[in-house]
């Protein structure tokens, strides 16, 4: 879901192949069926016809991640949409919706988005979140997802060098103290996603503390020539620690064309953000089914695909 200029050059991610399953379910003119590695080409041209610029290799991390919750929309011939979705436990989210301009306004999209409902759901699922592009809060609203908070995707083309603060790393052993405040402050647990990411070599992580218990922490995904950072966690109210942690991370991606997508309340982030040359490419709605069981904590999206 995410327009990204250089995206889909060497992805450094170790991933594993989906292996081939059974469809989902079938109506009179549309076949959803499991996302199987054969399908990867046809998802990244499609998605590419949004200029969201993505590789094979992030259909493959996400069919790694979610094996059972990536989908495929064919008209009995041929194939016309996709959809992916993930599991935290309580939480689930929705992302990378797309079917040909031929079958919009004609149910493709609201099967695809009910039937990642009733997979999410069937999988003890109590809140679905999204991220949805203005123009599409309507659809979602139709389907009774309801706004939350407004978010904006910023991004520099080449970032400038700064100086920062050293600040501890993430290892292995630090996981699970990372992992149980990303929960709290989330709402689900996404020990699958955040291990994947903090752990992964060649990426970024820093944490820091507040008397004996973790303020905050933060990751970047690093490529080649661009870079996301996020996710962020960090306690209400505790400010100097957000924007301590994204400095420590900015000060590691000079050069980098580089992304974020933070709530537009974040003030001082953003100004961070806009002191070293980010602007915002676009604008993108946080909307929930069921209960928002997040807490108030400072916040960066991981990525627009999955929370």
């Amino acid at each position: 879901m995410i327009k990204l200029e250089d995206k889909g050059l060497l992805l450094t991610r170790k991933r594993t192949n989906l292996i081939a399953r059974p469809d989902y379910t079938s109506t009179r003119m549309y076949q959803v069926k499991l996302m199987r590695t054969e399908d990867f080409l046809f998802a990244t041209e499609l998605a590419n016809t949004m200029n969201w610029n993505m590789a094979q290799e992030d259909f493959q991390f996400m069919t790694q991640l979610e094996p059972e919750g990536c989908f495929i929309l064919s008209d009995n011939i041929k194939h016309v949409g996709i959809a992916t979705c993930i599991s935290y436990g309580k939480v689930g989210w929705f992302g990378n919706l797309i079917v040909k301009d031929e079958y919009r306004g004609k149910g493709a999209g609201s099967l695809l988005v009910k039937h990642a409902i009733d997979y999410l759901q069937g999988k003890g699922v109590e809140t679905i979140g999204l991220y949805a592009y203005p123009n599409l809060v309507h659809f979602y609203s139709s389907l009774g997802f309801t706004n939350d908070e407004d978010f904006s995707v910023l991004h520099v083309k080449n970032l400038a060098s700064l100086t920062s603060e050293s600040l501890l790393s993430v290892s292995k052993q630090h996981m699970r103290i990372i992992e149980a405040f990303d929960n709290r402050c989330f709402g689900g647990d996404r020990k699958k996603l955040l291990e994947s990411i903090v752990l992964e070599e060649g990426n970024l992580n820093y944490y820091v503390f507040n008397g004996n218990e973790v303020a905050g922490y933060v990751a970047a995904t690093v490529y080649d020539l661009m870079a996301w950072v996020g996710p962020l966690m960090c306690q209400e109210g505790n400010v100097d620690a957000a924007v301590l942690l994204l400095k420590a991370v900015l000060a590691k991606l000079s050069g980098k064309s580089v992304y974020v997508a933070l709530p537009k309340k974040e003030t001082a982030l953003a100004e961070t953000l806009s002191n070293v040359g980010f602007k915002e490419d676009f604008s993108v709605v946080r909307m929930f089914l069921g209960p928002n069981v997040s807490s108030n904590c400072i916040y960066l999206a991981e990525s627009l695909e999955r929370g």
